[in-house]
């Protein structure tokens, strides 16, 4: 009994150590990382040039309505801006009302993510398909770039899958 018991709080101390969750992949990369379940899985085929990777879930996600959940990372690189956190994600998400005539901004929040200040900001919108699509996003910038955290899924299945991709998106950190 006492055996296992040091075991188990060697285990815990390790993940405690390390920040590694049982069972899940680490991606770095340019002075950041993320960490998402094993049944995910990375891309870097990027659908647009500020993307850096893609992670989708798993293929069976897909069944009932065509689309696949996934989280993606987005980078712009300030050029020497200086720029607020709060200025930057107003002009981001005025972008995305202005550019996407239904979205509809559903909320926004400060959070701190791995000891860094960020925004949260959750909204939806239809691309013509038919099908709306809701978005949960974390916006961080640190020296001189921003970094964009999207998940995106249908909005029928948001709730389903909205924990897990939370569980993701706090793992995102910089690397000093």
């Amino acid at each position: 009994m006492r055996n296992k018991l040091l075991m188990l709080s060697a285990l815990l101390f390790s993940l405690i150590l390390f920040g590694q969750k049982e069972g899940w992949k680490t991606y770095e990369k340019d002075g950041y990382s993320v960490q998402y379940p094993k049944n995910w899985e990375y891309s870097d085929q990027k659908p647009q040039p500020m993307v850096q990777f893609v992670l989708m879930s798993e293929e069976d996600s897909q069944e009932e309505d065509n689309f696949r959940e996934n989280i993606n990372l987005s980078t712009e690189f300030l050029q020497g801006r200086e720029i607020s956190l709060d200025a930057y994600v107003e002009i981001a998400l005025d972008q995305v009302e202005k550019q996407i005539p239904s979205a509809k901004i559903l909320s926004t929040e400060d959070i701190l993510l791995n000891g860094m200040k960020a925004k949260s900001s959750i909204w939806i919108a239809d691309f013509g398909s038919g099908v709306m699509l809701k978005f949960k996003q974390y916006i961080l910038i640190s020296d001189g770039t921003a970094y964009i955290l999207t998940f995106t899924s249908t909005e029928a299945e948001f709730d389903e899958y909205v924990n897990q991709a939370t569980d993701i998106l706090d793992t995102f950190k910089i690397n000093s």
